[in-house]
This record gives C-alpha cells, sequence and structure tokens, in this order.
C-alpha cells in the first residue's frame, strides 16, 4: 500500500548569500547518479513528491516584489518535475545537462528544481538540477538519498520535515560577524549606492539568461578513480600529512601549469566549505545554502616536487579553513543591499544583450557605462575571481544499491564561472572516486580544458606509484 501525504505550504526568507546567485545564468548545480538495473518514470514522479514532504525547499518560486527579493515559497510554485530523456552513449547526461542550462529561469514561477532521467536499457543517469539560490550541493546529496529510498519501498512514509533556520546572522559562530567598522563601510557602500540606484527585475534577468546561453555551452571534463585507485589516493594524501582535496587542487594547478603555461602570479584558489557543524544551531540535515569558503593564493614551485609543493599548499589553506574567515564572504552578504549586486550582473552581462531583446537599450546601455561604483566593484571582483574552485562533497550518504538498481557513479557538477577557469566538483560513491572540470565555453577553451584533465589525471595515477 502506498502513503499518501498531504503537502502543507511553506515559506521561508532568502538569505543575502543566497539572494547574490539569482542574476547568474550559470548559477545551476547538479548531481548526478549513474544507475544500474531499470528506473520506473512513474515511480520516480512519485518517489519526488514524497522527498518534497521532507524538503519542500526543493519546491518553491521566489516571491519577487517591486522592491526586490523576499521570500521563497511553494504556494503558487510549478510542480517540481520529473523529467525523461534517451540515453544513447555515457556523455548523454552532459548533453542533456546543456539543454537544462540553456531554458530562461523565471524565478517568481519555478521550477527551480528538475530532477532528469536519461533512461538507457540498463544504465540510466538520474540528475538532480537545482539552482544555486535555494541549494548547495550538500542539499542536492539529501534530496537523492530520499528519492532512492522511497524508490526502493514505495510504502516508505517521507522523513519529517525540519524547520531549521537558514544561514542568518544569529546562527553563526561568534568571531564570525563584523564589528563596527566593517559594518560602517558596508553602510557607506549602501548609502552611496542609493544614489545611483539602479533596479532590475524578473525580465532583466530572463534577457541575461536568453543572451548567456545563445551561443555558448557548460563544459565538463571527467577524471574517474575505481575503488582501489581512490583508497590508494586518499592512503598516500595521509601519508604525506595532508587531505586529499589538497592533492587533487594542487595536481590541478600543476596540470594547467604543464598544459597551458603557467599563472600570471600566484594561483587564486577556493575551497567550499560545508558550513551546517560550525553554526551554532543543528543544520546538519538542512536543505539550503549552508556554505562558507577559503580563498588561498599560492604559487607552485618548480624546484620542488609534487608532494612538497601539495603540503606547502595544505599548511596554507588548513589555517584559513580553521579560522572564521570561511564565513567572511557569506557575512559581507547580509550587510551589503543586494540590489547592488544584481547590478553588477546586469553590468557584466549586459554587453550580450541583443537588439530583439525586451531590455536591450536598458541594459545594452547600462553595460557601456565605465563610471560609477558598481564598475568600480565589479572591475575588483573581477580581479580576485579565483582561478580554481574545489567543491568536495567527500563520501556521499547514499544507497548504493537499492531493490533492482545498482547505483555505480556519482558526479558533482557545481556551477561554472563566468570569470573562472575551473570548478572542481568531487564525490566519491561506492568507494570510487570521480572528479569533473566544469567550465564555460564563453570564457574558457575547451580545448585547453582538455589538455589540463589529461595531464591531471597523468599526475594523480603518477602520484599512486
Amino acid at each position: 500500500m502506498e502513503i499518501s501525504v498531504e503537502k502543507k505550504p511553506y515559506k521561508r526568507i532568502i538569505t543575502g548569500q543566497e539572494r547574490r546567485f539569482l542574476f547568474a545564468p550559470t548559477a545551476h548545480i547538479s548531481l548526478v547518479l549513474r544507475l544500474r538495473g531499470q528506473v520506473s518514470e512513474e515511480a520516480l514522479e512519485k518517489a519526488v513528491e514524497k522527498m518534497l514532504i521532507t524538503y519542500p525547499q526543493f519546491g518553491v518560486r521566489i516571491e519577487w516584489e517591486d522592491d526586490g527579493v523576499h521570500d521563497s515559497t511553494t504556494e503558487g510554485a510549478v510542480k517540481v518535475p520529473a523529467k525523461v530523456y534517451p540515453r544513447e552513449s555515457d556523455n548523454s547526461w552532459i548533453d542533456v545537462l546543456n539543454q537544462e542550462h540553456a531554458i530562461p529561469l523565471k524565478p517568481s514561477k519555478g521550477p527551480l528544481t528538475r530532477f532528469i532521467l536519461v533512461k538507457g536499457d540498463d544504465t540510466s543517469e538520474l540528475t538532480v538540477f537545482c539552482h544555486h539560490t535555494i541549494s548547495d550541493g550538500r542539499s542536492l546529496e539529501f534530496a537523492l538519498k530520499e528519492v532512492l529510498l522511497h524508490l526502493d519501498d514505495s510504502t516508505r512514509e517521507p522523513a519529517e520535515f525540519l524547520d531549521i533556520s537558514p544561514q542568518t546572522l544569529d546562527i553563526f559562530p561568534k568571531g564570525s560577524q563584523w564589528g563596527r567598522v566593517k559594518r560602517g563601510v558596508v553602510g557607506r557602500i549602501n548609502k552611496k549606492w542609493e544614489k545611483e540606484k539602479v533596479l532590475f527585475d524578473e525580465e532583466d534577468l530572463v534577457n541575461i539568461w536568453e543572451a548567456s546561453w545563445k551561443n555558448t555551452s557548460y563544459g565538463i571534463e571527467i577524471i574517474e578513480f575505481d575503488e582501489e585507485e581512490t583508497q590508494r589516493l586518499v592512503e598516500v594524501s595521509r601519508q604525506n600529512d595532508v587531505t586529499l582535496n589538497s592533492t587533487l587542487l594542487v595536481a590541478l594547478l600543476k596540470a594547467r601549469i604543464d598544459a597551458i603555461g603557467p599563472y600570471d602570479g600566484k594561483a587564486k584558489v577556493a575551497t567550499a566549505v560545508d558550513a551546517r557543524k560550525r553554526l551554532r544551531v543543528d543544520c546538519s540535515d538542512a536543505v539550503g545554502f549552508y556554505a562558507g569558503g577559503s580563498f588561498t593564493e599560492f604559487g607552485y614551485r618548480e624546484d620542488s616536487s609534487t608532494w612538497d609543493n601539495i603540503r606547502a599548499y595544505h599548511r596554507d589553506v588548513s589555517k584559513d579553513l580553521d579560522s572564521n574567515n570561511v564565513f567572511e564572504t557569506v557575512v559581507s552578504h547580509h550587510y551589503l543591499d543586494q540590489t547592488l549586486v544584481d547590478a553588477m550582473s546586469a553590468a557584466f552581462y549586459g554587453d550580450q544583450i541583443e537588439p530583439h531583446q525586451s531590455r536591450y537599450s536598458k541594459l545594452s546601455e547600462y553595460a557601456k557605462r565605465k563610471d560609477g561604483m558598481v564598475f568600480k566593484y565589479l572591475q575588483r571582483m573581477g580581479d580576485r575571481a579565483p582561478d580554481l574552485i574545489s567543491t568536495n562533497l567527500g563520501r556521499l550518504d547514499i544507497p548504493d544499491e537499492i531493490s533492482g538498481i545498482t547505483v555505480e557513479r556519482a558526479f558533482f557538477t557545481p556551477s561554472a564561472g563566468m570569470k573562472m577557469e575551473i570548478v572542481l566538483g568531487v564525490a566519491t560513491i561506492r568507494g570510487r572516486l570521480t572528479i569533473t572540470l566544469n567550465y564555460y565555453h564563453g570564457y574558457m577553451d575547451g580545448e585547453k580544458i582538455r589538455k589540463i584533465r589529461d595531464r591531471a589525471e597523468v599526475i594523480l595515477r603518477g602520484l599512486l606509484d
């Protein structure tokens, strides 16, 4: 007997950190499971419906008022779809992701989440594809786990919904909130912005989205390890007193230098951090954006060994990861006027808008301006944009087998960066490590990324010997 559960309306605020992704056309994230066995389309749709009882945040739309964005809510939201595509090759899921990226987002209607099944005869890929404004990578893991458990048992009752606080200032750890001086600086920025403020709305966003994906695409290159190689890579990292994440990052830095040339100065490296267990309330099972990040500049020394470089990087980044610096950017977006962040996106993407689009005059003219604080801060942000970002979900807490279905591998594909070379997505399931190199074709040439990927694989496998 199947369980029927009534869904209750859900509503919560959008935090400043979540809000900053809204105007970014590359800000979708996805987690992909390669499955062996048959998945029923009808069963998948029902499993998604039950998952939404536990995690209603995946079913929201965004309330967009005249003075900006306020809340996310399930009331009036478009149904979260379970879409099905035919599987023609092992890379069909990448082609499908590109099709999904190119669909303009209308946040006030939704859906902000899509479940996608790329279905083959005996192998399929199941993807949760979600806008970064309402989700981080760990949240995608929670969603897929629930869906698989419901696929395994159609009579299973949905896990209880936990109404947990979003990542707001009142739950940040002590010492991470800003003092009077920093708040005063941002306050002056906000006051200055009031004098030259330009508001951008959902129609502007749709124009930006359409133009940004018209002549380009989302790129993914993949490095895969089997169980034995994965275990060995973890072991040799521990033997050298570093984490697997440090090993992967420095190997990619070295691969970039070898494949396409050195960085202009030190490499700017960022690492995403799951902040759930560092907050003042228990957010272990929360869905939303519960992340921080570290930022380090690192110069690879060619006169030292790869392991010496990895240890040097690990020493540098560990200090940052252990401090409250990981909350610095998150906190800043709680104080900053979010319409200023919208305007920076509009200025950055506006020159791509074409004459036939409804907001061509507004956006193209705004992008041509070279005065005012938006353009000053946009240039500053461009100078500080990381060359390489890593998000490592670690060993996924997802069943690798359910009745009639085996999970073969997981692919985590974070959002690409418009001004970033590579965004690494790392995940392990069934003891198998998978690394994705994610990039935006409008900024990075795919052939260069493939050269980096090939060289990185040689370096990493060399570390196993």
